[in-house]
């Protein structure tokens, strides 16, 4: 918890220092990044290994998170932080369980997108974007915009239905339901209870959880490298 704290509080200084015009200290934009990396929950192997490959993968995909943003109204950093969780941004990336691509794209929501090549990359960045607008716009579960969002994104990674589920076992009014109520019967709920499969010492509610964390880190990093402040609804954990 110690560092997810600290995190936020360096997000939140952050927001502070990039958005009020007559600041009179000044912090630079390396110094926003440092600060970054060395704020974020991320473990040292996770945070070398995005840094990488946000130098040496992502520019070639960055136009094509732009454009999908422009399309669908959901954040560039945002969606480049999704699919870098979901696949590092590796447009052949593929599951066992038949997703695919670089927002890792299952076939039945391919066909709802009109995705006819998920191992295209702008097809699969596009596909997802266009997705997750849709679940974003669907969503009645949660009662901040904060609460909102972080169940969108375990919606991406567990699907809608399950989330839905679990929100009505905590509470007939599911838009009052918050993420922390929620994450907390994920940390407990049997993916048996999902028709999903757990691993051995790893279940599914877990990996929802943790799913939705490294996105948010990822969007902090993002933010950070693009020198802009993080939306006030997703620099909370």
């Amino acid at each position: 918890m110690g560092n997810i704290f600290k995190f936020f509080l360096f997000t939140s200084i952050l927001v502070i220092l990039i958005g009020c015009e007559k600041q009179t200290v000044q912090i630079s934009c390396d110094e926003i990044l440092e600060q970054a990396y060395e704020e974020s929950p991320l473990n040292n192997f996770e945070k070398n290994k995005f840094k990488d490959l946000f130098l040496n993968r992502y520019p070639e995909f960055d136009l094509m998170f732009e454009e999908a943003a422009q399309e669908t109204g959901i954040e560039k950093n945002l969606l480049a932080a999704i699919s870098f969780q979901e696949s590092q941004w590796d447009p052949r990336a593929q599951s066992n369980m038949g997703v695919r691509g670089m927002m890792m794209v299952t076939l039945e929501t391919a066909a709802l997108v009109g995705v006819e090549k998920r191992l295209n990359p702008e097809q699969n960045i596009k596909g997802g974007a266009k997705y997750f607008a849709m679940l974003k716009e669907k969503n009645i579960v949660g009662q901040t915009d904060a609460d909102q969002l972080s169940t969108v994104l375990a919606s991406y990674n567990l699907g809608p239905t399950n989330i839905i589920k679990i929100a009505n076992q905590i509470n007939s009014d599911i838009q009052t339901v918050t993420w922390l109520e929620i994450r907390e019967k994920l940390k407990v709920i049997k993916g048996s209870e999902l028709d999903l499969v757990d691993r051995e010492s790893y279940s599914r509610g877990q990996q929802a959880i943790d799913y939705v964390d490294r996105v948010k880190s990822y969007y902090q990093l993002l933010s950070a490298h693009s020198c802009i402040a993080p939306k006030d609804q997703l620099i909370f954990f």
